[in-house]
């Protein structure tokens, strides 16, 4: 089986309940950061531990494009999502048989977004619970 290609190398990370997304928390002020950085963007602590995100989170805001944006075809929507660790993620987002309200809850899926030299390339989106 060939390696997974991943959008980014550092956000994931492989466990028991397979593929989990993951970000820095700082050790000084509790801080969560997405993607990891080098150090907190807050305190400018350099002492940083990995912590999985949640796989839950609230629909802040959302578009729908209806031309070609990068590698995904039309219609297209992408996202603001809040998660409980007081971070907010841009991503895109599955779409559904209902519109997006904002305010919704959202589930991170992780899986292909895209294929490349004929290759998935494995991502994270969010979505709707209810749809």
């Amino acid at each position: 089986m060939e390696e997974p290609i991943f959008i980014r190398d550092d956000i994931f990370k492989s466990g028991v309940n397979g593929l989990s997304v993951v970000a820095n928390k700082c050790n000084r002020c509790g801080k969560i950061a997405f993607p990891k950085t080098k150090y907190c963007v807050h305190c400018f602590n350099k002492e940083m531990t990995e912590v999985e995100i949640s796989r839950r989170g609230k629909l802040y805001s959302y578009t729908i494009t209806h031309y070609p944006v990068s590698k995904f075809n039309p219609p297209h929507a992408i996202g603001l999502i809040d998660l409980p660790e007081g971070i907010r993620i841009h991503t895109p987002l599955v779409m559904g048989n209902k519109e997006f309200k904002v305010g919704s809850e959202m589930e991170m899926v992780i899986g292909p977004v895209w294929m490349e030299d004929g290759k998935a390339v494995i991502g994270y989106k969010f979505k709707d619970i209810n749809n």
